[in-house]
């Protein structure tokens, strides 16, 4: 059995099929990691989630920012931007049990026999691995439980740094920011929501969360999406994964990649 993780897929199906089909993913053997963010800017958002859902347990999929803002925008706590490329779930007959499916999705995976953690884009350096599956829980529990609405028409950028006294919904923010948003920070930890582009080029003081110093999950190997392209060739324990690539998880790992197509 082999796994390949997959960057954000960002509602490209008919690219997402050409790299399942490059790596010659067999359901019945093989397993799919999804990165988050598998619907939006793409023209076909639907049929993602259609496909990842139908895989089953043959695929995991974590939660990214735009599964995040589908929901927002589902719940009419967020507006659709005029690039977004939602309306066909939200209007689509099975869009409850599509959005209900997300709502039930995880913050991070962690498989110890592949020795592998996913998320979509980041862990705060400060936070042990108990710690972060448990953080991580209570995002999870608060999305999969009947007070979903409140949490959702609450979400704000209110929170870059983490602190442990944080309590109520700015609590809940910055987990959700950190899992789903995270990308440059400062030495202390603090997120930069705006800051992007090849590690190096950012402003004084602001450097990928993966190089933060004395990180407390230095011994994970961390797979996520790298959608701000980072474009750091040194990174090792951390695995940067670039739209619609897929990584073999396996000693050496092997980087698939096809080309996007543009809609």
């Amino acid at each position: 059995m082999t796994t390949y993780a997959i960057g954000s897929v960002n509602g490209n199906y008919q690219t997402l099929m050409q790299l399942v089909a490059k790596v010659g993913f067999d359901p019945r053997e093989d397993r799919l990691w999804f990165a988050g963010n598998l619907v939006n800017q793409g023209p076909e958002s639907l049929q993602v989630l259609r496909y990842v859902k139908s895989l089953g347990k043959t695929a995991v999929a974590v939660l990214g920012k735009q599964e995040l803002h589908l929901l927002s925008v589902a719940q009419g706590y967020a507006q659709a931007g005029p690039a977004n490329t939602l309306d066909e779930i939200l209007t689509a007959p099975d869009r409850d049990e599509l959005l209900k499916w997300l709502r039930l999705r995880s913050l991070i995976h962690h498989d110890s026999k592949l020795n592998f953690t996913l998320v979509n884009a980041g862990l705060p350096g400060e936070w042990t691995f108990s710690q972060a599956l448990t953080f991580a829980y209570e995002v999870e529990s608060v999305l999969s439980g009947s007070n979903y609405a409140a949490f959702l028409e609450n979400r704000k950028q209110d929170q870059s740094r983490w602190h442990a006294k944080l309590r109520g919904w700015k609590r809940l923010n910055f987990i959700a920011n950190a899992y789903t948003q995270m990308a440059y920070c400062n030495e202390q930890g603090k997120l930069d929501f705006k800051a992007a582009g090849p590690a190096g080029s950012q402003s004084n003081g602001l450097i990928p969360w993966y190089r933060v110093p004395n990180r407390l999950t230095s011994q994970l190997n961390v797979v996520f999406a790298d959608d701000v392209h980072f474009a750091d060739s040194d990174c090792a324990g951390f695995h940067p994964l670039a739209e619609l690539s897929a990584l073999k998880l396996s000693t050496p790992t092997e980087i698939i990649s096809v080309m996007p197509q543009l809609p």
